[in-house]
Parts: C-alpha cells; sequence; structure tokens
C-alpha cells in the first residue's frame, strides 16, 4: 500500500494480511478495528484492521493502491465515501448494494477481485426489531439520505407500513421512488412528524465534535406522538442531544453502538469466510 496517499501513520510491515477501514478520520474514533481485531486475535491471525485516514483527492487512487495489494483482504467504508466507492467498483457489487447505490464493506471475492456490499441497513433493522419487534404495522421518517440513510430507507421501507425520506437535497425525491417511499423537504418536516410511529436520525449532526447540536429542534421532538420510537444510528456519543430530547418528553430512544456491531458482525463474515455470525458476534459483544 502507497502510504503516501494516507494521511495517519500506519504499518502493515509485520502481518500477514490486513483489512482496513477507509474514511475522512476513521483514526479518529471508529469502533470497527477493535471488533474486528479482536476476532482476528481469536482466531490466532496475524491479521489486523487498521483505520485509514484518507483526504477526497486521494480515494480512488488508494482504492486502485488496495485492489493490486493481495495482502489487503477488504474493510470497512466510512463517511463520505460509501457512494463513492459504489460508483468505483461498477458492476462488482451486490444487488442491494447497487440499489442503495453506496457501499459500507469491501471484499474478495472466490477469485480475488474486490466487490462491495451494504451491511447497514440489515445491521439498522436487526438493530430495531432485537428492541421494539416488528416494524410492519409502524410509518417511519428517515432523516438524511446519504449512504446510511439510504441502505436504512430501503430495509425500513421494505418492512413497514410507509417510510417517508427528509433531505435537503432533492436526491431523496428521487431514491424514495427507487424504494416506493415518499419524501418531502426538511422544511416540511412539521407537516409529517406527529403522524409517524419511528423517527430514525441518519444525518451526521449530533455526531461527535457535533454533539451539542441536534437534526431536530426540542419543539420538534415534542411534536412526535406518544409511544413512538427516535433511533439516532449515531453511537458516538451513546446519548446525542435529540436521544436526550426524546427522553425528555417520555418518548422511546435507541442509539447506534448495536447497529456498529451488527454491521461489523456481517461485514468481518464476507471478509472472512468460514467462521459463524454467532462466534463473530459473541467476540465482539465482549468489546467495550
Amino acid at each position: 500500500m502507497d502510504i503516501s496517499l494516507i494521511e495517519n501513520q500506519i504499518d502493515t510491515s509485520h502481518l500477514d494480511q490486513y483489512a482496513a477501514i477507509i474514511g475522512e478520520y476513521p483514526s479518529k474514533g471508529a469502533r470497527s478495528p477493535k471488533l474486528w481485531n479482536a476476532v482476528f486475535e481469536s482466531e490466532k491471525r496475524n491479521c489486523k484492521m487498521l483505520p485509514l485516514d484518507v483526504k477526497k483527492e486521494n480515494i480512488i487512487n488508494l482504492l486502485n493502491d488496495l485492489n493490486n495489494d493481495k495482502e489487503f483482504i477488504g474493510g470497512a467504508i466510512a463517511v463520505p465515501y460509501k457512494e463513492v466507492v459504489a460508483k468505483w467498483l461498477g458492476d462488482n457489487i451486490t444487488p442491494e448494494a447497487k440499489k442503495i447505490g453506496a457501499v459500507n464493506c469491501l471484499y474478495r471475492n472466490s477469485e480475488g477481485v474486490l466487490h462491495g456490499t451494504n451491511t447497514d441497513g440489515e445491521a439498522s433493522l436487526v438493530t430495531f426489531k432485537d428492541k421494539f419487534g416488528s416494524l410492519e404495522n409502524k410509518s417511519v421518517m428517515v432523516l438524511g439520505v446519504g449512504g446510511a440513510g439510504k441502505a436504512v430507507a430501503s430495509y425500513f421501507s421494505s418492512n413497514s407500513k410507509s417510510t417517508i425520506i427528509i433531505s435537503r437535497s432533492e436526491e431523496g425525491k428521487y431514491f424514495s421512488r427507487k424504494i416506493n417511499a415518499k419524501w418531502a423537504k426538511w422544511e416540511q418536516i412539521d407537516d409529517f412528524i406527529s403522524a409517524v410511529d419511528v423517527v430514525v436520525n441518519c444525518t451526521s449532526v449530533g455526531f461527535s465534535d457535533q454533539q451539542i447540536d441536534s437534526p431536530l429542534s426540542n419543539i420538534q421532538v415534542g411534536k412526535i406522538k406518544k409511544g413512538a420510537i427516535v433511533f439516532d444510528i449515531i453511537y458516538q456519543p451513546l446519548n446525542t442531544k435529540l436521544l436526550q430530547y426524546a427522553k425528555d418528553v417520555g418518548i422511546s430512544a435507541i442509539n447506534g453502538l448495536k447497529m456498529n456491531l451488527e454491521q461489523a458482525v456481517l461485514a468481518y463474515a464476507y471478509c472472512n469466510s468460514g467462521i459463524l455470525l454467532t462466534k463473530i458476534r459473541k467476540i465482539m459483544e465482549q468489546v467495550n
């Protein structure tokens, strides 16, 4: 790997193989390396997942470089490159990832060719169902239409009574047609928020250094009906401003920690054949 293409310091010389999480700043707190490396250690493999901080102008060159590096087994794609990587892969993505237009997992197929898939949607659905049960009779509002937002909206719309995507760009309108969902502009939130059963935040507002912010005001959260659920897919911090607003008015709330774990379980299985999902999950659940 050409280390001049990344912003942080890494060393792969002591490893037989390596995986990576590729994003703008995954070295600043991404959880996937801890989760993946716990499983590698359990299997006694000389392999690590490494965070690769990449600038936008270097992402394609890095992907081309990794594609030719047979020691690279795959890994995770983080913000803001999920859609960029999907385009770079072309036809080498799973049908669901193609539908979403975003990839969060790179893996090599049986011929050693890099392919991509998306585990965010399935992970979000598993997370919701494990805590709250079926979506079958629920109406859903998804905030944001980035890579994660598209994945969540796709899976939730297939399993709910109805889904509406809220976005600032009209990309949400075009994507909503692909998945038989509704769409509204951000300024129209107040027209719909009191009617939905589930609100899912898929924007980055509230993440890490933005944790004093919320995609919804406390007044808007106060309009959400009793018995509804607020799901913020952010997991850093665990208690976002949005979730606190929900708790303050007695609305059930859940963060993205379990979703992050579930997407890592699925992604690890794509990149590493021969290990059961139940075993991967059991090991990763022990990671702090």
